[in-house]
This record gives structure tokens, C-alpha cells and sequence, in this order.
């Protein structure tokens, strides 16, 4: 049977559609502010104003004149008049099916159905930029690593001496800029990018001088000796080590965790794929006629495995969000006020409730399934033509 037609393959499509759109509107879907209000005849929106605004929301507009979500509960909102774990079967606010906590309370009296939804948003918020990270780096040493080999890539000694005395002070004054004074990530990011541009002009300039004799970089064999050092330590013991050095919990830590952690991944399949793919024809015509090495490995090497990487995308993208959910379950790596899933079980655990446990673990549970289903369907089609 064509993938086209594999039922299960199209619904993991749709379930990762729906787990998407959660994610984005999850505001919309459950919360304590009003999406639309009529104020004195003035139609305004507290929820869309709040996402460019820091200032709270009135409390005192009255619910008879506002829209508010399916939901009306914030994830952090505690029902006063019933503290205590609500079963989904309990009648929390009889009368009223709108304010009904669907799926129960935690021993708080805080919503789970709500917490549900904006545990949504952590969870792929981490998986995705954490992969997008990891690939990045990962598929570009691999990429390199496998196109240079051990004699591809010459530079002259002070050069050298220069990248090994400027990068790792520039590696640590950056993340002590983060972890110290906690900038935002578009400020960092910037920053990161001006910095790259400009050293990696000043390496360009410096090592086009006949000056020097060049000397071949190794890259092919010191990515496979960091490859197999990375292997040597289990996952869960650099994990714990290095969340320990986070002062201030962040969901950015744990982004750059996982992305050091995941890199190697995608830099030892694409240094495969690689190695399969620059000695066939194509490859060899265009190094002929002379186009340049970044516009052979961007322009007809990615493109030829890229269908084997998303692959590693999607099995990458259910492995992050399973370690998150760990992380959070064990408590530690994210703040204490961040909502995910993890946390929900892990507060089910100390007591009789069921709904804490199950809820959260269905929602991971089905997230992986689908992401590893989606994965196997792309690995059936080579060419990966169903994106």
C-alpha cells in the first residue's frame, strides 16, 4: 500500500496539525482573559492587547459583556471555592457547564484541561527550536566533515592559534552573558550572528595571505573523536550535569541542552548521507565546471539528504519533548510558574488522582506515536515527496 493511502500515516498528519494548532491558539482556547469585550459601546480585545502589552487586564469588566474563552481558567488560576483535586466526573460548578473543569483539578484547585492546553505550546516549543538548533550545527559539520575529509580544508598556523585563542573565550563570555544578565533571545541571537560574520570574514582575509605555510585541518577525524566521546557518557548524566549550572531556571537552558546533546545525531547521518552522495555524477560534473564548494554542498548535496534528515527531524523532535517532560517530571531545568505536562504527572504521582496522570501521559504518549509514525512514512518514501 502507497504511503498516500496509509490511514495511519495521514491521521499522524492530522493529530500533529491539531497538537500545532493548540499550541498557536491556546490562549484563545483557555484562559482568564477576554478575547473580545463591549465596553460602553467600544468593542476592544484584552487578549490580543496582551500580547503586545505587559499591562494586566481588568478584572472588574463583567463576564455578561465580554467573550471569553472555551476555558475562562489560566493554567495558574486556583478555584477558590473548591481547593481541593475535582475528579472530571465531580460537579465542580453545577449549572454553569461553561465554567465545569473538564477534565478535573489538581490539589490546588487549578484547571488541568487549561494546563493541558499551554502545556501544549512548552512541549513542541521546546522540541522544535531545540532540533532546529541541533540540526543546524549538527548537519553542517557533518556536511563538512564528510565533503573535506582529513585534506580539504588548509590554514596557516597563526590562524589557527588565533581561532583556538578567541573561540572558546567568546564561547564562554556569551554564555555567561546569558545566564548572568539574561538578554533577550533576539538580542542574543543577533549578537551571535554580527559576531560569526565578522570572524568569519577576518579568517577569510587572513588565511587568503601566501604568507604562511597552510597546514591541513583534520576535521573529518575530530568530529568522529567528538562523536565517540559523546557517546561514551550517557545522556541523562551530561543532562543533569549541565542543568546544574544554570543558576536561573529557563526554557531556554533546556532548549541549548538538548540541542548540545542532540548535535551529534544529525552530524553522523549527514556525514553518511554525505559520503554517499558527493561521488556520484552530478556531484563530480559540477566540481568540473567550477561552481564554488558552499553552492554544491547548500545546492545539490542538502537537497539529496534531506529526506533521510527529516526523518531524524521527527524522531528528534518525539526524543525532545520526551526529555522535557522528564526533566519536568523530576523538577528541575524549568520555572517554577511554567506549565507542562511533566509537572501535572509528577503531581499526580504524591496522590489519588488518576486524571493527573492520565491526561498528560495520553497527550505525550499519542505526540510520539504520531511523530514516529510520521517518521517511518517519510523513511517508506525516499524521495519524501508527500512535504
Amino acid at each position: 500500500m502507497k504511503i498516500k493511502n496509509d490511514i495511519s500515516f495521514i491521521l499522524s498528519k492530522w493529530v500533529i496539525g491539531i497538537y500545532f494548532l493548540v499550541a498557536i491558539f491556546g490562549s484563545f482556547l483557555a484562559g482568564d482573559v477576554p478575547i473580545f469585550c463591549n465596553i460602553n459601546g467600544k468593542m476592544t480585545s484584552p487578549l490580543i492587547s496582551s500580547f503586545f502589552t505587559k499591562s494586566s487586564f481588568n478584572t472588574n469588566y463583567s463576564e455578561e459583556s465580554c467573550i471569553m474563552p472555551f476555558i475562562p481558567y489560566s493554567p495558574l488560576n486556583i478555584d477558590k471555592d473548591h481547593p481541593v483535586a475535582l475528579s472530571p466526573f465531580d460537579d465542580s460548578k453545577k449549572g454553569i457547564s461553561k465554567n465545569k473543569h473538564w477534565l478535573g483539578t489538581d490539589k490546588l484547585g487549578r484547571d488541568v484541561a487549561s494546563g493541558m492546553i499551554h502545556g501544549t505550546a512548552t512541549a513542541l516549543k521546546i522540541g522544535i527550536i531545540s532540533v532546529f538548533f541541533a540540526f543546524i550545527v549538527g548537519v553542517s559539520l557533518g556536511m563538512m566533515s564528510a565533503y573535506y575529509k582529513d585534506d580539504g580544508i588548509r590554514i596557516s598556523a597563526p590562524l589557527l592559534i588565533a581561532i583556538i585563542v578567541v573561540i572558546p573565550p567568546a564561547i564562554y563570555y556569551m554564555i555567561m552573558e546569558w545566564v548572568i544578565f539574561n538578554p533577550s533571545v533576539l538580542y542574543f541571537l543577533s549578537a551571535c550572528l554580527v559576531g560569526t560574520i565578522i570572524f568569519g570574514a577576518s579568517i577569510s582575509w587572513i588565511n587568503k595571505s601566501d604568507y604562511f605555510k597552510k597546514h591541513n585541518v583534520p576535521i573529518d577525524m575530530l568530529l568522529l573523536k567528538v562523536i565517540e566521546i559523546r557517546k561514551s557518557f550517557p545522556g541523562i548524566f551530561i543532562l543533569l550535569a549541565l542543568v546544574s549550572l544554570f543558576a536561573v531556571p529557563s526554557i531556554w537552558n533546556i532548549v541549548f541542552i538538548i540541542a548540545l546533546l542532540g548535535w551529534t545525531e544529525f552530524a553522523r547521518f549527514a556525514r553518511a548521507e554525505t559520503l554517499a552522495v558527493k561521488e556520484e555524477n552530478y556531484i563530480l560534473s559540477v566540481k568540473v565546471l567550477g561552481f564554488s564548494d558552499v553552492r554544491i554542498l547548500v545546492g545539490h548535496i542538502l537537497p539529496n539528504i534531506l529526506p533521510t534528515l527529516i526523518v531524524m527531524v521527527c524522531f528528534s523532535i518525539g526524543s525532545a519533548v520526551l526529555l522535557e517532560s522528564t526533566l519536568s517530571f523530576l523538577g528541575i531545568g524549568l520555572p517554577v510558574e511554567e506549565v507542562t505536562w511533566g509537572k501535572m504527572m509528577a503531581e499526580g504521582r504524591n496522590m489519588n488522582a488518576w486524571w493527573l496522570v492520565v491526561f498528560p501521559g495520553l497527550a505525550i504518549f499519542i505526540l510520539i506515536l504520531s511523530l514516529n509514525r510520521l517518521a517511518t512514512g517519510y523513511q517508506k518514501s525516499k524521495f519524501a515527496r508527500l512535504l
